[in-house]
């Protein structure tokens, strides 16, 4: 904008600064205050320029006046000239025309001022128009800032929508955890399952009904105490676990645990229980978690099937029993007849010794079938696998048809390992029969027993095999073998190849339970028209 404008143009105000008001008490912002400045210089210019057109238009009227006096002079004094005048009205032309004079003095003298006084206005408004100029560039300045302020407001704007947004999703997240808390506070109270946590000091922090019920104490008294203040008897058993997992850093998982320390009638219960670090950090424990149920209703079931295995074997005995005892029986009657023949009394003892025998004979095969089949508590015991291999191996020969030979190769080395001598004797039983029943045209069964070590390196080729000392027994066949989909399936319960009514299923998901329960391992390999072997790992108790 040009304010050097011509003193006679005309400006029009738009824009009043008294017009402007403000709230009681508040500051008007920065670009109003420039505003404000603006239209007062303008103002004050325009002020200027009206005050010297108001000069400029008394000096004009002056002037005029004394121009027109003076023409008015000069035509009176031609006229006086020409009509003749005397001195007087001379006198009065001089006096008005000193007077004109005098006047046209006062107007060049007031012309002087007016023209001093424009002069000062004109470098006035020099100076306002420069401050005119400045305020505009700081009112540039301000609208630049305005537009930064605004920008800036729209990402405060941004910024607390998206904290809002943050707000509303930590809010969302809070309270699905606390859903999932609550679901997992109802899901622990009523799972069937003991559940708890011990601190590092294996003092509980938390347990579910479940587990405060085995334990045999109200929920609320476990918090801070260690399971010895709760059940002291447990703790026998369970402390060196707990304080094995925590030195170890490694999981329990599946520790059967035969106790009545958790019964108020005294009962033997059966649990299987699980104990495992809790990591805060990659290398931390913080604490050791517990699951632990009752399956002293499966282990009936599987005592239960066991004896069904046993019975079924029996069944298999039964036609090798009875031949035996036919033969027996023709020799107590053979003696029998000679003696009521009338022998000579030598002769007579002679025929009673060897009914003896043949009654002892007789009477052992009986107490050697009755003892399989009977139910017995399990009693797991350093026993020699030699004894029991060599201890079975008549029954198994009466098992097994008459075209399958069998052949023993046992180690000299020691075989003590711990274990209920029924339960390996059934296991025994199973695998022959099975091996029995893939050799119909006959073959041969090998058992064999080897003292072996497993070491690192053997493990990592099989994790279910952990390191250590081991008496390995193996048995063998030359039968029909299975493909690897059956292999795959063999220790399924009641998975079975035999046509219905000749097998349960459970035979060998019989052997596989009792392997693991006695800390064992089991692999079998297979061929089809070459044979199987099944090897069975048993923690050495040589030592």
């Amino acid at each position: 904008m040009d304010h050097r404008a011509a003193l006679g143009g005309t400006t029009t105000a738009t824009l009043n600064p008294s017009n402007l008001k403000f709230a009681a008490g508040a500051r008007p912002p920065g670009g109003i205050v420039l505003l404000t400045s603006m239209l007062s210089a303008r103002r004050y210019h325009d002020e200027i320029r009206a005050e010297f057109v108001r000069a400029s238009r008394i000096g004009a009227a002056v002037v005029a006046a004394v121009a027109l006096t003076a023409i008015g002079l000069a035509l009176v004094a031609r006229s006086s000239l020409q009509s003749g005048f005397g001195p007087a009205e001379i006198a009065g032309v001089a006096l008005a025309a000193l007077a004109a004079i005098g006047l046209l003095y006062i107007v060049y003298r007031q012309g002087k001022r007016l023209a001093a006084q424009a002069h000062g206005l004109v470098a006035q408004q020099e100076i306002v128009e420069d401050q005119a100029t400045r305020l505009e560039e700081q009112a540039a300045k301000l609208e630049e800032q305005t537009k930064e302020l605004a920008a800036s407001n729209a990402e405060l704007a941004a910024a607390l929508q998206e904290r809002e947004r943050a707000r509303l999703r930590a809010e969302a997240v809070a309270e699905q955890k606390t859903r999932v808390a609550a679901l997992l506070d109802a899901v622990l109270a009523s799972a069937p399952v003991g559940f708890g946590f011990f601190d590092d000091q294996l003092r509980f922090l938390r347990v579910n009904p479940t587990l405060a019920r085995i334990n045999g104490a109200p929920l609320e008294e476990h918090i801070g105490k260690s399971l010895r203040e709760i059940n002291p008897r447990l703790a026998e058993a369970v402390d060196p676990l707990l304080r094995r997992v925590l030195a170890t850093r490694q999981a329990i998982v599946n520790l059967e645990i035969a106790t009545d320390a958790t019964s108020t009638d005294g009962a033997l219960r059966h649990w299987l229980a699980s104990y495992y670090p809790i990591f805060a950090q990659p290398d931390e424990v913080v604490g050791i978690g517990v699951t632990i149920a009752d399956v002293t209703d499966r282990k009936t079931l599987e005592a239960q099937l066991i004896q069904a295995q046993k019975m079924e074997a029996v069944g298999r005995l039964a036609g090798g029993v009875a031949h035996d005892f036919n033969n027996l029986l023709t020799v107590i009657s053979s003696y029998a007849e000679l003696m009521l023949a009338g022998e000579d009394p030598e002769s007579r003892q002679d025929s009673v010794i060897e009914i003896r025998d043949a009654a002892t004979r007789a009477a052992g095969l009986t107490r050697q079938l009755l003892a399989f089949s009977r139910k017995q508590i399990l009693e797991p015991k350093v026993v020699s696998l030699n004894d029991v291999v060599r201890g079975l191996h008549g029954m198994l020969r009466r098992l097994l048809f008459e075209n399958i030979s069998i052949v023993t190769a046992l180690t000299p080395d020691s075989t003590l390992v711990r274990i209920d001598r029924g339960q390996l004797e059934q296991v025994l039983m199973n695998l022959a029969i099975n091996a029995s029943d893939a050799m119909p045209e006959g073959g041969r069964l090998t058992i064999e027993t080897r003292a072996v070590v497993v070491t690192d390196e053997i493990a990592r080729t099989d994790p279910e095999l952990a390191p250590g000392s081991y008496v390995r027994i193996g048995v063998t066949d030359t039968g029909h073998g299975m493909d690897p989909s059956t292999l795959a399936m063999i220790f399924e319960p009641f998975f079975t190849t035999k046509e219905p009514g000749r097998g349960t299923g459970l035979g060998l998901s019989t052997v596989y339970g009792i392997v693991k329960q006695s800390a064992g391992h089991i692999t079998v390999k297979s061929e089809v028209g070459i044979g199987t072997q099944f090897l069975i790992y048993l923690p050495s108790a040589s030592d």
